[in-house]
């Protein structure tokens, strides 16, 4: 719940701070990642959904989002991997050009010299902005690919939950805790909140806009979470698959990556 009210004041304080912005002026671009996202949000009901879960998600403020928003539903990874996918969508090219299929490869070192979303803003007068993980970080991007932003890059801090998160595949994380030592996510939402309060008087004026890229670590695993997100779905209200097995025939490089 408190993740997800720092979303709502994310999404009204960003309301807030571009309302003011002359219609004349450019747009000012907040991109939002997460890390994992399940295709199983409600949001996506339709022809083209995958296996029901049960329980379903609970993603209010996700489902509002989408039920303005330009949302497509048949849009798939170009591979099944983090640092493949991210570089892909990132220079708007393909594995085969980026040249990139694993965790460890820098695209600028093996595929190309390529211009990124953020890096191109940059370079037409935007101030970008870059938080949490948008490329994959590491080697595999030379360290959040320092090019494409105008200001050092942000990271959460980390130091206490890294070792938990080493030794648990899941931890309910009570009120108290969140208090003592907030969550990375919840981190960087409210880094997030006041970058925006920074960024807003050179936005409303038009003298400045902005390219904010947003990285949200979850909901990949470990699923250590508030304690609260667990609640919302009771274990006796879990049920497995009808199926646990893979499908007849499928490549031994699938259970893989």
């Amino acid at each position: 719940r408190h993740v997800m009210a720092v979303l709502i004041n994310f999404f009204a304080l960003s309301l807030l701070f571009l309302s003011g912005i002359d219609c004349s002026a450019r747009k000012n671009v907040l991109f939002f990642v997460s890390d994992d996202m399940r295709p199983e949000l409600t949001s996506f009901l339709g022809p083209d959904f995958p296996s029901p879960i049960h329980p379903n998600m609970h993603s209010p403020n996700l489902d509002a989002l989408a039920s303005k928003s330009l949302l497509l539903k048949r849009a798939y990874v170009q591979q099944a991997v983090c640092s493949p996918s991210r570089t892909s969508l990132l220079t708007g090219r393909r594995p085969d050009t980026t040249h990139v299929y694993d965790l460890v490869s820098y695209f600028r070192k093996v595929g190309g010299n390529f211009t990124t979303i953020p890096q191109f803003f940059k370079q037409n007068g935007y101030m970008s902005v870059g938080m949490g993980k948008i490329f994959h970080p590491g080697s595999a991007s030379d360290n959040d690919d320092p090019i494409s932003w105008s200001v050092p890059y942000y990271h959460a801090n980390d130091s206490y939950w890294q070792p938990i998160r080493r030794d648990n595949s899941w931890l309910s994380v009570n009120e108290s805790m969140q208090k003592e030592h907030p969550l990375p996510d919840q981190q960087l939402a409210q880094h997030a909140l006041s970058t925006l309060k920074d960024l807003a008087p050179g936005a409303k004026n038009g003298t400045k806009p902005f390219f904010l890229g947003v990285g949200f670590h979850k909901p990949h695993l470990p699923f250590i979470a508030p304690e609260s997100f667990f609640d919302l779905y009771p274990l006796e209200q879990i049920r497995l698959p009808d199926n646990p097995y893979a499908p007849v025939g499928m490549p031994e490089i699938a259970w893989s990556a």
